[in-house]
């Protein structure tokens, strides 16, 4: 029988085999890095667009912002303006009987009653004076508490000055200082 040696067949099969795989490792290593490349290029390029996506956001935040702040300034002066109109409307309301109130005072006051101080907080009147006689003083009481306008009048404090704190009053004049208060009764 004839003896073949299939050493070198063998070897050369062995060599081809080796190549094969190391072609196929190269190929595969180079597809691995190759998909790796591409996954890192598309991470890179969305982790790219969110940055611009957030400046963006940011950007549009501030001016949101500055017109929130523009809205707040405009909405305080909205309303300071819709308060003042407010007051207005309540002045021009009350005119007529701040005109009336006034009227009637200068009627019902008599000649020995001095008014130095008169102050309205809706419809209480505080009113502060000096008389030279407390009969002038219950007089005029009385003329308020019989008006219509006028709730019962209330002496608050009543008292002699000190010299030193009154003006143009001689020493010898008797003058008490008054304070007043009194309702205004609403006519509607």
């Amino acid at each position: 029988m004839v003896k073949i040696n299939l050493l070198p067949w063998r070897e050369t099969q062995r060599k081809e085999k080796q190549q094969r795989f190391l072609i196929l490792l190269t190929c595969s290593l180079i597809i691995v890095l190759s998909i790796f490349v591409l996954i890192h290029i598309y991470i890179a390029n969305q982790q790219s667009f969110q940055i611009q996506r957030n400046t963006m956001l940011k950007y549009e935040i501030s001016i949101q912002d500055k017109n929130i702040s523009v809205m707040n300034v405009l909405e305080a002066k909205t309303n300071q303006i819709i308060s003042k109109i407010n007051y207005i409307n309540i002045l021009q309301k009350t005119r007529l009987d701040t005109l009336g109130l006034l009227n009637q005072l200068a009627v019902d006051i008599p000649s020995t009653v001095f008014l130095t101080k008169l102050t309205r907080i809706d419809h209480e009147i505080i009113i502060e004076g000096k008389t030279q006689s407390s009969g002038a003083l219950s007089e005029f009481m009385q003329q308020i508490e019989n008006e219509v306008l006028f709730q019962v009048p209330i002496i608050e404090k009543m008292k002699t000055p000190d010299d030193a704190s009154i003006e143009n009053i001689k020493i010898n004049d008797n003058v008490q200082l008054f304070t007043l208060h009194f309702q205004q009764r609403n006519k509607h």
